[in-house]
């Protein structure tokens, strides 16, 4: 159930969000070893190669397995925080589609020295590693043989299938105390989790739903006090296509994220400062041939145990990884400038800020806020206001408030970002044969998923049945794998796997009144198809839109993503208790469009299904979570922008127009467009005047009608105040300076663009600096009048822009443009039906914020500056 704020300036308050600011760091060589198996850094810089900072490993021959042939390239070993990295491999046996229990890789992050000459078998490093919380675990093949308990393994550290009677009862190269129950966790720390023997006994723990019954702690219960099933990094089944190859997304923690492997954080050594203790990917093949006796079971069974049994753990291959320093980078220095704005730019930011601080330079802080709070906090006659926001709606000022300033300083895109595993149906179940040329994407990671404007609407409307608990009717389909439009667009789904898990668990996104919203449905309300179905308007085959958003868009377009799924429904539990469920649970606001990045990368969506648990004797009871959804099997979407969706390494859907032939039937677009630099480049070129003399702004209308240009670009813009104090206004025109200079070079080291963002056109810089100037000498700016095209290529920059940073990016000279608004097509009115759909519960704004984000969500109000020890 929800309440609503009454304002909107309360609301986008609330929803202010901070975002971690990283350090910067130092490049280093990633030195080849012997043993373990060890990567060497890739000189000759390749397409997945970042800042030549790419490793390829070769596996080796050990015991009964053979991995000579396998060749495994990271994609980053260095300047690493939170993020992803793309782990592909060629030259393994492929994995057999069921059961699965061989030929697969195991993936995780662990800290230590895996060279340590007291450590020659890496038997202590294994206990660094951040593995054992029971994800996707294979198919459980059957018995083969009988059973022994899993724990008498000493290896284990989860993956709990049957062992079969043949496997010895232990390992002869394990070194753990004899009783013994599993491979404890090590924290960076020095402290060692209990393991079941007698010196580290496990603990008794309440049995759920049994009043003072108790049972012994499992080593899942133990690993729980350092990671979880929600935050952990692990990644226990990689899966090789039939043609060898394989490829994983796999995502890195600093320390901020798993403090217990403390990636990127100093310590202190006998009073000498350090700034990080080594991390390493580690990377387990699991082959197929009992480790004892050497029995291909291929065919037969599965290579039980976990990877740290000392037979399976011999054939670890270790990537060294280097992080950039947590702590923050300026204290000491100057107080912090107050920054204060749209998400878009918050990555951008993050990687700026250091560069321009080193060297006694000044010191800034962001927070992230929506682009319509920020206006209102650079308007606020308060002492605490900021000096400068950032924001894609440019601001109308009168003429007894203050001079602004506009400088763009970021092009980037709004997206849909997807996981999603290519999961068809078993041979043996399909409808007919399955054409080669689809089977043999059978595991893989779709890249190319297709989508209409009328079906995102459709996502965003909550319009399917498993995506709200009511206003659906029963004719509509149960997800967007079963309409005929996606179909249409992406016919891999028709040979899809039908199990109701096997299918997308609603979009996620974030809450919050936005530009980036406000834009994505004005370009969803430009398509005529999309508009008519909005407007309550059956498709072609009866899917309707849900009934809480019927007559919605009649009193103008929202600012925001609202879910008006407000239905709930109460179970009573067998000791009395009352639980309540509503659809806000099952479909969750995230905080931020980086934690929806994150979240579709992990392919889990927070929520809890409508399921209620009441016989369980494992868990309490309640309504059950939605658990992440196992590899081979995700299907995770969200709205997110570019440079959040870099940073995670996920695919984005193409919008397509839709095609139909002459008697009105859907066809397969002809018209897609993903967000690439080509195509955000060539929406910068269409840019149309706004209502701020020398501001243009990407119309997503007009973008659409322009061949090849990504509709949801948008330009975001650092305004600043004028009548700030001197020293304030030279100090964020130092900053915009940089941003349009060095800034614009694109790579992953501090300072730099990061993945995302497309370097500002040549005439967009010009006018930043224009801006700088104007900032900072507000009564004689030195530099001439931005052209009369800013976005164009043919604009000739000032003498003042730095030849730094990459080229700015070639477009067109924009069509003469017609004048335009940047305003929404239609605001919400006082009595509209919109009404406090608007606005969030505060209850709302809370759900998400604990779980894996890309560092602390924090709340702060609006303050000039701030002592530089406590900037975030």
């Amino acid at each position: 159930m929800t309440t609503t704020t009454p304002t909107r300036r309360l609301s986008r308050r609330a929803a202010a969000l901070a975002v971690l600011l990283v350090a910067i760091g130092t490049l280093a060589a990633v030195p080849p070893a012997a043993r373990p198996a060890r990567g060497a850094v890739i000189t000759d810089a390749g397409p997945g190669d970042v800042a030549g900072s790419a490793v390829t490993v070769h596996g080796r021959k050990q015991g009964f397995e053979d991995f000579t042939g396998l060749a495994v390239t990271v994609s980053q070993t260095r300047e690493l925080a939170n993020q992803a990295v793309t782990v592909s491999w060629t030259g393994a046996t492929p994995t057999p589609q069921r059961p699965l229990g061989v030929d697969f890789l195991q993936l995780m992050q662990c800290w230590g020295n895996p060279d340590d000459p007291n450590d020659p078998d890496g038997l202590a490093f294994r206990e660094t590693c951040q593995f054992g919380m029971n994800l996707d675990a294979p198919a459980r093949p059957g018995s083969e043989g009988g059973t022994q308990p899993t724990s008498n393994l000493a290896g284990r550290r989860s993956l709990e299938w049957s062992v079969p009677s043949d496997y010895p009862g232990r390992d002869g190269d394990e070194i753990l105390p004899g009783d013994a129950r599993m491979v404890p966790f090590r924290t960076v720390a020095g402290e060692r989790s209990r393991d079941g023997s007698a010196a580290g006994p496990y603990r008794e723990v309440p049995v759920p739903n049994n009043p003072g019954v108790t049972r012994p702690e499992t080593d899942v219960d133990v690993l729980r006090e350092y990671f979880s099933e929600a935050s952990t990094n692990e990644y226990p089944y990689a899966v090789t296509a039939a043609d060898g190859t394989g490829r994983a997304v796999f995502e890195v923690q600093n320390a901020n994220l798993s403090r217990h492997l403390g990636c990127g954080a100093g310590y202190t050594v006998n009073s000498e400062n350090r700034p990080s203790r080594p991390c390493s990917l580690v990377i387990v093949p699991r082959g197929h041939h009992q480790p004892y006796t050497g029995e291909d079971v291929s065919r037969t069974g599965s290579v039980h145990g976990s990877p740290f049994v000392p037979s399976l753990w011999q054939h670890r291959i270790v990537v060294p990884l280097e992080f950039q320093p947590v702590a923050e980078p300026c204290s000491g220095g100057p107080a912090a400038r107050r920054i204060n704005g749209a998400e878009v730019a918050a990555l951008a930011l993050t990687s700026w800020r250091p560069s321009v601080c080193t060297n006694a330079g000044p010191n800034f802080s962001y927070t992230v806020v929506g682009d319509f709070e920020a206006a209102d906090q650079l308007r606020s006659a308060s002492e605490s206001a900021p000096g400068l926001v950032l924001s894609g709606d440019p601001m109308v000022t009168t003429a007894a408030e203050p001079a602004l300033v506009h400088a763009p300083v970021t092009l980037s895109s709004i997206v849909i970002a997807t996981n999603v595993d290519v999961n068809l149906v078993d041979p043996n179940e399909a409808n007919g044969p399955i054409p080669p040329e689809v089977a043999a994407q059978r595991g893989l990671a779709l890249s190319d998923l297709r989508l209409t404007p009328r079906l995102l609407a459709k996502l965003l409307t909550q319009s399917y049945l498993l995506d709200a608990k009511s206003g659906v009717p029963a004719t509509n389909p149960q997800s967007i794998r079963y309409d005929e439009e996606f179909l249409t667009l992406n016919p891999l789904f028709r040979y899809w796997d039908a199990k109701k898990s096997a299918t997308l668990n609603g979009l996620m996104f974030s809450y919050g009144s936005t530009v980036a919203a406000r834009e994505v449905w004005r370009w969803l309300w430009s398509d005529q198809e999309a508009r008519a179905w909005l407007q309550g308007n059956a498709d072609e085959d009866r899917m309707v839109i849900n009934e809480a958003y019927r007559g919605v868009f009649a009193g103008g377009l929202p600012e925001s993503f609202p879910k008006l799924d407000s239905a709930c429904t109460s179970e009573i539990d067998p000791l009395g208790e009352e639980h309540t469920h509503c659809g806000i649970d099952l479909r969750p606001y995230l905080t931020s469009m980086g934690e929806s990045a994150l979240q579709t990368l992990r392919a889990d969506v927070k929520g809890t299904s409508s399921f209620f648990n009441r016989l369980s004797t494992s868990t309490s009871y309640g309504y059950e979570k939605i658990p992440r959804q196992s590899v081979g099997t995700r299907f995770a979407m969200s709205v997110t922008d570019s440079a959040s969706a870099g940073r995670y390494g996920l695919a984005t859907a193409q919008l397509c127009k839709p095609r139909r032939d002459t008697i009105g039937t859907l066809l397969a677009s002809t018209d897609c467009r993903g967000a690439t630099s080509a195509a955000m480049t060539t929406a910068a070129s269409t840019a149309v005047d706004s209502r701020v003399s020398g501001v243009r702004v990407i119309d997503p209308v007009k973008a659409w009608s322009a061949p090849g240009a990504y509709p949801l670009t948008t330009v975001t813009y650092a305004i600043g105040d004028t009548t700030d104090p001197a020293e304030a206004r030279r100090d964020y025109a130092r900053l915009l300076r940089y941003a349009v200079g060095a800034g614009q070079q694109s790579g992953p080291d501090i300072g730099q663009l990061p993945a995302g963002y497309v370097p500002l056109p040549a005439g967009l810089r010009e006018q930043a600096m224009v801006a700088a100037d104007r900032l900072e000498h507000p009564a004689a700016p030195t530099t001439a009048e931005p052209t009369s095209s800013p976005a164009g290529a043919g604009a000739t920059a000032p003498a003042t822009v730095p030849n730094v940073g990459n080229p700015p990016s070639p477009v067109a000279t924009p069509a003469p443009s017609r004048p335009a608004s940047a305003m929404p097509v239609a605001r919400s009115t006082p009595g509209s039906p919109l009404g406090s759909v608007r606005y969030l519960l505060v209850a709302v704004l809370l759900l998400g914020l604990v779980g894996g984000v890309a560092g602390p969500i924090l709340q702060r109000l609006a303050t000039r500056s701030t002592p530089s020890n406590g900037a975030k």
